[in-house]
């Protein structure tokens, strides 16, 4: 029988509830002739239906597997009978409570099993956690997991949990818990690059990378944007959305490779080179989007520069790095900007190999504005989204991590049962980490540092944005 997916759903409020959800991940990881792909971060939520008793803890987990629906039901009330879970008080207190909420392919309406699980939209507690691996999803409902999440999670009082593990450690509760009484205040949303602290990762709407992030935000209906990165990704929301406000919570974050290019340099390069089309990374300034013929993403820009006939002359700014790997992919040569990120390019494969030697068998993830030294030993060349997702559809139990250091929070709470290696401990962005809860708290309490682009600058760097993603 082929793998099937199967999204389950985690809840305790009884004992150690943090530890509880840990048993049931581990027993479901261990059932036969299953893979566990990822798990969601841990929220906590106030009980619904029976009021009168403590808040719950709830995640969700993607499995493969190839044992039979009811099979799986069958494990999973076992691991809850082995968790002491005693069904007395219909939604009432419990040590471990696991539900099918979806399994790919299949449904079901019987009295022992329906899928989807027949409460699955209307609840908070579940959307939410979901949402975090809607992105795993195949052959499933086509809903808007995510829109339906944000709806219910104020009505029903549900945030991501700031206890004692990994995801939040470190006394931050009192802080987040107001950074988001101040989002619902100003009818806020609030972003956090995967490179910011895990604090502040943990308090934020999404996490992800730039262009995400402002895609994600013009399609709320808030009216406040809180960006916790760095300024030109801010900019990027402004040029996305023009109608909302948005705000930083420090403006001294910018991001060194961004300003090794302005619009009076790459004009004169242009100059230099008439008739050769402009294609600038997104990590560059709206004036000089303005100036660009296409932006491209880490992502996609092997994708964008094939667009262009190979006879096209095509200067690629600012990353000198990413233009290389761009280069070498499409046997082609393209005018670079001498710009890199000091984070990337400071990566040595000597480092690399060091790390394959005390972990033989990890696989290599290393972002593309590496130098070409670190790129030639990774298994994988990806962006930080791509980082995210690629363990989903690996074997491995470790990886090395070969970009800022940031990423490892949220590839812990992804993937529990492996580990995470950083090329380095230096690895790390110091204007990415100049963000703070409380700093964070302070833009959005009182306004500050707000992010304007001119509306001529915006409408032509708009069109930079829009041709990458029309084609």
């Amino acid at each position: 029988m082929s793998l099937r997916r199967v999204f389950v759903s985690l809840g305790s409020n009884l004992d150690d509830r943090a530890d509880l959800l840990r048993h049931g991940r581990e027993a479901m990881a261990a059932l036969p002739g299953t893979r566990f792909v990822a798990a969601s971060r841990i929220y906590q939520t106030a009980p619904q239906d029976l009021e009168d008793q403590p808040p719950f803890l709830n995640q969700v987990v993607c499995l493969e597997t190839d044992l039979a629906p009811r099979q799986v039901l069958r494990h999973l009330q076992q691991i809850e009978a082995a968790a002491g879970r005693r069904r007395t008080v219909r939604f009432g207190p419990r040590t471990l409570d696991l539900d099918i909420l979806l399994i790919e392919g299949f449904s079901s309406d019987s009295e022992q099993l329906t899928v989807p699980h027949p409460r699955l939209w209307r609840r908070a507690f579940v959307l939410a956690p979901l949402a975090d691996l809607w992105w795993l999803a195949r052959d499933m409902p086509d809903e808007d997991v995510g829109a339906l999440a944000r709806a219910l999670s104020r009505e029903q009082s549900v945030e991501v949990y700031v206890g004692s593990e990994r995801q939040g450690a470190g006394g931050h509760g009192a802080a987040q818990a107001e950074l988001r009484r101040l989002a619902d205040e100003r009818h806020a949303v609030v972003l956090a690059h995967n490179y910011q602290r895990a604090e502040v990762q943990d308090a934020a709407d999404f996490v992800g990378d730039s262009l995400e992030l402002a895609r994600k935000a013009a399609a709320t209906d808030a009216e406040v944007i809180l960006f916790c990165g760095v300024h030109f990704m801010a900019e990027t929301a402004v040029i996305l959305s023009p109608q909302k406000t948005v705000l930083m919570p420090d403006p001294r974050a910018g991001c060194p490779m961004a300003n090794m290019v302005t619009p009076e340099g790459l004009l004169a390069l242009k100059a230099e080179h008439p008739g050769a089309a402009v294609v600038a990374y997104v990590n560059t300034s709206a004036a000089v989007k303005a100036e660009t013929d296409v932006c491209c993403t880490s992502a996609n820009a092997v994708e964008i520069v094939r667009r262009f006939p190979r006879d096209q002359p095509i200067i690629f700014v600012p990353d000198r790095n990413l233009g290389d790997y761009v280069a070498r992919q499409l046997g082609r040569e393209l005018i670079l900007w001498d710009g890199y990120c000091h984070v990337h390019d400071s990566m040595r494969a000597a480092d690399v190999r060091a790390l394959m030697s005390r972990h033989p068998g990890a696989r290599v993830m290393a972002h593309p504005e590496c130098r070409r030294e670190v790129l030639d030993l990774a298994d994988a060349v990806l962006s930080t989204s791509g980082m995210l997702r690629y363990p989903s559809g690996e074997q491995a139990d470790e990886y090395i991590v070969c970009t800022e250091t940031g990423l490892l929070h949220r590839l812990g709470q992804l993937y529990p049962h492996a580990a995470f290696h950083p090329i380095t401990r230096q690895a790390i962005c110091p204007n990415m980490k100049i963000t703070t809860l409380d700093s964070a708290i302070e833009a959005l309490r009182d306004g500050l540092n707000e992010v304007v682009v001119p509306p001529r600058i915006r409408e032509r760097a708009l069109q930079a944005v829009q041709r990458m993603v029309e084609g």
